[in-house]
């Protein structure tokens, strides 16, 4: 993930709430999702009065990247990937928009790309150390392109940053499959100067190292939606991501 979006997403963020606080008066009664998030990702339980207040942040559901009229949309479920060399990355852009006939994967960032399919889910084991970018390009069936990374982190040395704890996921209001959240978290890490928010691997937009909880706004939740939170620190390093899931609305 390029830092640029995640300073859009930051902008995003002044632009479209104003970072309010709190929710509106007569605002109904929240009530507590009961989710079973996926293996490695932390329980989902009630949320605390001590972490129930948080600046409201604007999903975007957008690429990263700039959005092209090209008939086609890159997209990856999960936006970046850690583990020790050996380890077995899965990439899988199935959730790319539009008619996509060939995927071509730049495994190491370079601007060549080593690999290139008609299925979107691509499956590589990344021997070696390795800190960069994987690049995915996508090709429309009129010819269209669409690009966007992901980084990647290959490495025996531990992130500087941990990863949150007990993050949990509560809704406060539904319209249809659209949901305002509030998402709340744990950490004892000093080192962590911002937390990013993600919604299914899209930054949503950055609060403040000492907050523990934000509201999200505009959140689509037809199908399951993965939510997640990930520490930075003042020079931009980013730490290991934690989440948990939205059911999907219905």
């Amino acid at each position: 993930m390029k830092a640029s979006a995640w300073t859009a997403a930051a902008a995003a963020l002044l632009i479209l709430t104003g970072c309010a606080d709190g929710v509106p008066s007569g605002h109904p009664t929240p009530n507590t999702l009961e989710v079973s998030p996926p293996s490695a990702v932390p329980t989902v339980g009630p949320t605390s009065s001590a972490q129930a207040s948080g600046a409201p942040v604007q999903a975007i559901t957008i690429p990263l990247g700039k959005q092209k009229q090209t008939g086609v949309e890159a997209w990856l479920t999960i936006s970046g990937f850690s583990g020790p060399p050996g380890s077995q990355v899965t990439y899988d852009a199935s959730e790319s928009a539009g008619v996509v006939v060939k995927y071509e994967w730049d495994l190491d960032g370079d601007g060549s790309y080593d690999r290139t399919t008609t299925d979107p889910v691509l499956k590589h084991t990344y021997e070696a150390e390795f800190e960069g970018v994987m690049i995915l390009r996508v090709t429309g069936i009129a010819g269209g392109t669409d690009v966007l990374e992901t980084p990647v982190r290959i490495s025996t040395t531990p992130l500087y940053l941990a990863a949150a704890s007990n993050v949990r996921i509560e809704v406060l209001s539904t319209v249809g499959t659209i949901s305002e959240v509030r998402v709340s978290w744990e950490s004892s890490d000093p080192a962590v100067y911002r937390w990013g928010v993600a919604v299914d691997g899209i930054p949503a937009g950055m609060r403040e190292g000492s907050a523990r909880s934000v509201n999200v706004t505009d959140v689509h939740h037809e199908e399951e939606v993965l939510i997640e939170v990930i520490g930075f620190t003042a020079g931009g390093a980013m730490g290991q991501r934690a989440g948990a899931v939205l059911a999907a609305a219905g």
